[in-house]
């Protein structure tokens, strides 16, 4: 490996702890080489992670592992792979990026807002007793103000305000959560 490639200053979180709070614990600063994914043949983004993986590259870290978090330069990646490399000094990983607009997360009551970053994943979502219009929109957890994604929060998203009518069940992964939202 060389040092040379390793050009990039990224802090690496923890994975979600557990407790009375859920936070990303920072473990360290690290260098590392970012190699971005070409766009030829890059799938359609369904969600608020990138459709292609960033190869990262780092000296060797035995606390390494899937599922934690890197921020560089403002931007945010969640690790999903981590293989030795060609030798035991250095690291290859595979990270997913979080591609999301930036959006105003407001929680019921709350005079501040929070930045954001959110996707809508889906649209005319028919629900509720009267069959009303919904949308289903992503959020990146370690961004939110804990309790998050509960009914009455709001989010400014492209020019609208979205009010939050629920958590999607199941979309809770220790990194992004999915609410239900009317206009």
């Amino acid at each position: 490996m060389q040092a040379g490639n390793l050009k990039d200053r990224a802090t690496l979180y923890s994975a979600r702890t557990e407790g009375a709070q859920p936070a990303w614990p920072i473990i360290g600063s690290l260098w590392a080489g970012f190699q971005e994914p070409k766009s030829v043949g890059r799938g359609e983004q369904t969600g608020i992670r990138a459709a292609d993986s960033t190869y990262v590259q780092m000296r060797y870290r035995p606390s390494m592992q899937q599922g934690q978090l890197l921020r560089r330069q403002g931007m945010w990646y969640v690790v999903e792979s981590v293989e030795p490399g060609y030798n035991r000094s250095e690291l290859a990983v595979s990270a997913r990026r979080i591609i999301g607009s930036t959006a105003q997360y407001r929680q019921r009551g709350a005079v501040e807002t929070t930045e954001v970053l959110a996707f809508i994943t889906r649209e005319n979502i028919y629900t509720g007793p009267m069959s009303e219009p919904r949308m289903q929109i992503e959020l990146f957890q370690p961004q939110l103000p804990y309790p998050w994604g509960r009914r009455g929060d709001t989010i400014a998203l492209f020019g609208g305000t979205f009010t939050v009518d629920g958590v999607v069940e199941g979309s809770d992964n220790g990194v992004t959560l999915k609410v239900l939202v009317t206009s």
